[in-house]
């Protein structure tokens, strides 16, 4: 069956031609997105007037002239930006300035959107109906985080600027993607494929190398700038009374229990996280799933291969259990069909729900605590707090007692949970923005339903598992390589398949 998705699939074996172009044109591109990202930082250290003009009139013409580019340059900034801000980390003089650094991904993607905006009003009644319909909603859903973005500013002021980062991104980055994709016909296989490869490498240099690969990317000063000098925060110490384990550098604090749970703390096994060019295990792994995803269903076994063993390096579980289960509900959509593909998806995503909430309140589990709190504090206050209150970022984070939170079944806010902490910030309005996605995703398996494509399959199974994810983890909707991502590469799809016509008002009815 024809695909219609223009992220073009990996040359044959043995056609050199073939693949050598694509691969030149793919390396190219994320040069010239590393350049991208960093020449505004780096100008930034001189002057952070220049690092702004430098990072709006770059991404701002990119997004103008070539703006699949940009959608590139946002992708390697998620991944890469912090890398580049390590090896500057030694001339970063303040944490303030640190942070503000370190914000210069969102400020592309703002750039982008901006530009976007403009050139979307400027034709409004010259687009297709289904793009129209997605713009629409998905714009309600943005104009509802401003709101609430209002509210938390008046009352927790920059706390509420960095949520709002987190809160955002993924619908503005899906955004981007359907636009550039409705209304051109833009190829990115080559340049995902050469990130993958390069993210790979990345992953495998710090497994076999790992002191090097601290010493080489300045890590020791980063984290310092990140998480604050032992002898003013004394988070060390706290973690040592705590779980008794007493940290002599930066790789003790990388040392985890297998999976970092409970249910298998018993095996004795510890693992050293991978953090990645992006310098946090996390995410690292969510970004790892999505290259994974990306790379298996376009044939790309072997990188495929290679990624899925990285990603149990990491020893995270949400986005390995979303990759077993996408792949098991792949293999339902081939040999039963879409229908019962959707159900039996569906059936195990509620049920890893309910015993995750089940099982996580029996060995008083951090996450399952957050989740706990946010509900309580939403039938609390249905009209939620403002962005910015609650979650991991929260300054009160340090304080919580988690031995009082697992004796009373929650923690005093919500955090580790990203539905725990959207319901604490945006009460009845978060399931708003909730639906949105599940929306999106049922548009996605929608189009995956008509074209038989096996990316578009795996594209929309994984990010419904997601949204189940959020319960779990506040990284699954707030980390940017995490629901941005995967709902970036979906307005790819989404975008391609409004401009061939495979997904329109007509084919809807």
């Amino acid at each position: 069956m024809a695909s219609y998705f223009t992220l073009e699939p990996p040359a044959r074996p043995g056609q050199l031609s073939h693949w050598l172009a694509p691969l030149l044109e793919g390396v190219g591109s994320v040069a010239l997105a590393c350049a991208m990202v960093a020449l505004p930082i780096v100008a930034h250290a001189s002057s952070p007037m220049l690092g702004y003009l430098m990072a709006s009139l770059v991404m701002g013409a990119t997004a103008w002239l070539a703006p699949a580019q940009a959608i590139v340059c946002i992708l390697f900034g998620f991944i890469f930006q912090n890398l580049i801000v390590s090896l500057l980390s030694g001339s970063i003089g303040s944490a303030d300035e640190f942070d503000i650094i370190r914000a210069y991904n969102f400020l592309n993607v703002c750039i982008v959107w901006l530009v976007l905006a403009i050139m979307m009003l400027a034709r409004l009644t010259d687009l297709q109906p289904m793009l129209r319909r997605i713009l629409f909603r998905t714009t309600v859903m943005l104009c509802l985080i401003g709101a609430y973005f209002a509210i938390g500013f008046v009352l927790y002021g920059m706390g509420a600027v960095i949520n709002l980062r987190n809160v955002v991104t993924p619908t503005l980055l899906f955004q981007i993607c359907l636009v550039v994709f409705a209304l051109h016909q833009v190829r990115l296989g080559a340049a995902l494929s050469a990130m993958g490869m390069l993210v790979m490498l990345c992953g495998f240099v710090e497994f076999f190398y790992r002191d090097a690969w601290l010493s080489y990317t300045n890590s020791a000063a980063y984290w310092d700038l990140s998480l604050g000098a032992n002898w003013e925060t004394l988070a060390l110490d706290k973690a040592a009374r705590e779980t008794g384990i007493v940290a002599t550098g930066l790789t003790d604090t990388f040392r985890i229990s297998f999976f970092n749970s409970p249910f298998l703390s018993d095996l004795g096994i510890e693992v050293m996280r991978l953090f990645g060019p992006n310098m946090h295990a996390i995410s690292f792994a969510y970004c790892i799933s999505f290259f994974a995803l990306f790379a298996l269903y376009r044939g790309a076994f072997f990188q495929a291969g290679l990624l899925v063993i990285l990603m149990l390096l990491c020893s995270v579980k949400g986005p390995l259990i979303a990759f077993i289960m996408v792949g098991f509900g792949w293999i339902v959509f081939a040999l039963l069909g879409a229908r019962i593909a959707l159900f039996v998806h569906l059936a195990a995503a509620f049920a890893f729900a309910i015993a995750g909430i089940l099982l996580g309140l029996q060995v008083g589990d951090y996450h399952v605590l957050g989740l706990i709190s946010g509900l309580r504090e939403f039938f609390g206050n249905p009209l939620g707090y403002g962005i910015g209150a609650g979650g991991n970022l929260s300054p009160l984070f340090i304080t919580i007692d988690w031995y009082q939170a697992q004796a009373q079944g929650y923690t005093p806010f919500p955090v580790e949970s990203s539905v725990g902490v959207m319901l604490y910030q945006m009460g009845v309005f978060a399931l708003v923005i909730i639906a949105g996605y599940a929306w999106i995703a049922w548009l996605a398996f929608t189009l995956a339903q008509r074209t038989g494509n096996a990316l578009h399959a795996a594209v929309s199974l994984c990010l419904i598992w997601m949204l189940f994810n959020g319960l779990f983890q506040e990284e699954a909707y707030f980390a940017p390589l995490a629901l941005a991502s995967l709902l970036g590469l979906t307005g790819m799809m989404l975008g391609a398949g409004i401009r061939t016509g495979v997904l329109s008002e007509d084919a809807q009815r």
